[in-house]
């Protein structure tokens, strides 16, 4: 039987296979007994974590499981109704301009006349401070980050799902952050962009940003990843994804609406419901 979630949350730092202590040792995220919820119906209950610095970190859960409140509550959009949250050592409002968010997407870009560098520029906005043109720098390097170099100008919605995604990745990086959260930022991609999407992941993690995605990549979180969160409004497991993605606690996970589904290679989850919170 599963214990009880309170009594096993994720408490790094996470150990590799050999044996020895990974870069990821300091916590950058610590979540203590936290519940939160929207209109008075709870999203998350009693959820402890603590997520390292320089770690990339999956968020696994079916919809409803509280995968993008988390996240929320972590970029300051939300309060939560009891417990803490910390980011860098600070309340997610204060540690705002060191956190860049990517929030779901669904569909396509609309097609407004904006230009990929107007939108990357957003990610520079500050209260009351529109993006100078003196930022422009950033902008190009940012795209060139991401693989987008040259592409300044083009419209956004004349860009494949793929760069668009990136788009969205550039406009977080853009103010150079050490803690970037993505919901679901390969949804909807074929396999080929995805697994580049999740490279590139990779390397701001290795680069010593604390990476944390929402996804729903079975494979690509036992892969790649350093920490695995299995969540369904409580923490079930949370770890080295060899030590966490095993039977019983997807089960206490997903239940029955968990599915494996071989596309391109890869293992993802697909489950009945609507947009998950």
């Amino acid at each position: 039987m599963m214990a009880n979630v309170s009594e096993t949350p994720y408490h790094g730092p996470v150990e590799s296979s050999a044996g020895a202590s990974s870069p990821c040792s300091v916590e950058a995220i610590d979540v203590f007994d936290v519940s939160a919820g929207y209109d008075g119906h709870p999203a998350l209950e009693h959820v402890t974590l603590r997520i390292p610095e320089g770690c990339l970190a999956g968020l696994l859960g079916p919809n409803g499981s509280g995968k993008s409140t988390l996240l929320r509550l972590l970029v300051g959009l939300l309060e939560p109704w009891s417990g803490e949250v910390r980011v860098l050592g600070r309340r997610p409002q204060e540690a705002r301009p060191f956190i860049g968010y990517v929030p779901q997407v669904h569909g396509g870009a609309p097609r407004f006349p904006i230009t990929v560098a107007d939108v990357v520029a957003m990610g520079l906005y500050r209260r009351g401070h529109l993006w100078p043109r003196r930022s422009r720098p950033r902008v190009r390097a940012a795209l060139e980050r991401v693989g987008l170099e040259g592409l300044e100008d083009r419209l956004v919605h004349t860009l494949s799902g793929g760069q668009q995604r990136r788009v969205l990745i550039a406009r977080a990086l853009v103010r150079d952050p050490k803690v970037l959260l993505l919901d679901e930022p390969t949804a909807g991609l074929d396999a080929p962009s995805e697994a580049a999407l999740l490279d590139l992941l990779r390397e701001f993690a290795d680069e010593g940003r604390t990476v944390v995605v929402a996804t729903h990549d079975l494979a690509g979180v036992r892969e790649s990843f350093d920490v695995a969160v299995l969540l369904n409004r409580r923490v079930v497991a949370a770890g080295r994804p060899e030590d966490v993605m095993l039977g019983e606690a997807l089960d206490a996970a997903f239940g029955r609406e968990l599915l494996h589904v071989h596309g391109g290679g890869r293992h993802h989850v697909r489950h009945h419901g609507g947009e998950g919170r």
